[in-house]
């Protein structure tokens, strides 16, 4: 995510970039895509096949493949770039046998293969509109079998405008650690134009009006959120 802001799919240029840039950007990212490996891991049985969607350069792919040998993973993005990434990841970890790839967005892609899971991390935050939001979480749900999990991860609005500001200084303050004062600057300035922050009940909302069972937070660094629900 160059600057946290993809409102169009990533060329080549943004994809390099990306691993790096959502390191500095997102605190903790590499607990947080084990900490999903493992929530989905406590719900999925030895064999199974996963939706990826917003795959992205392939790092929750590694992750869940290298710790389940018998899950196979279809991963779904909308950026040729970026899928691009995720080939050579996947590749490099050896489990270029177990994953399908679609380019194109997930309410694109064929309806005819259920999954038993899914994941749609650092994708729905672009999502500027609620019906928008909603549609994309029930492409999700007809792409599943009935009770499979999703999960997904985000940023959000706490629901107390105070805390929204106290947690906003303290990520600034924590990616102007890593990136030079311009480079803050520039990027701050992107997530205000492009991040809709949902807030907990705006969100739950979204997500049961799409078909799923009410979310439950298992993950929370600053503002950046995870959720698991499962299809109804």
């Amino acid at each position: 995510m160059d600057d946290t802001a993809p409102a169009q799919p990533f060329d080549a240029q943004r994809a390099a970039a990306y691993d790096d840039r959502i390191r500095r950007l997102c605190p903790d990212y590499g607990h947080l895509q084990k900490t999903v490996a493992s929530v989905l891991a406590a719900q999925l049985p030895d064999r199974a096949h996963l939706l990826v969607a917003g795959a992205g350069t392939g790092t929750e792919i590694v992750q869940m493949g290298r710790a389940h040998p018998q899950w196979r993973f279809t991963a779904v993005d909308p950026s040729a770039a970026m899928l691009d990434r995720c080939r050579a990841k996947v590749a490099h970890a050896g489990l270029k046998d177990r994953i399908d790839y679609i380019d194109a967005p997930v309410e694109d892609m064929p309806a005819s293969r259920l999954f038993d899971a899914a994941t749609s991390l650092l994708v729905t935050h672009f999502i500027d509109e609620t019906a928008a939001t909603r549609r994309y979480f029930q492409s999700l749900v007809g792409r599943l079998v009935p009770g499979a999990p999703l999960v997904w991860a985000d940023l959000y609005r706490p629901a107390s405008d105070g805390a929204f500001r106290c947690l906003w200084a303290a990520w600034r303050r924590h990616v102007g650690a890593h990136m030079t004062t311009k480079e803050t600057d520039r990027a701050f300035v992107r997530i205000e134009e492009d991040i809709s922050f949902v807030r907990p009940d705006g969100l739950e909302q979204i997500v049961t009006g799409a078909g799923l069972a009410p979310p439950t937070q298992f993950y929370q660094h600053l503002l950046w959120g995870a959720w698991t629900t499962t299809a109804r």
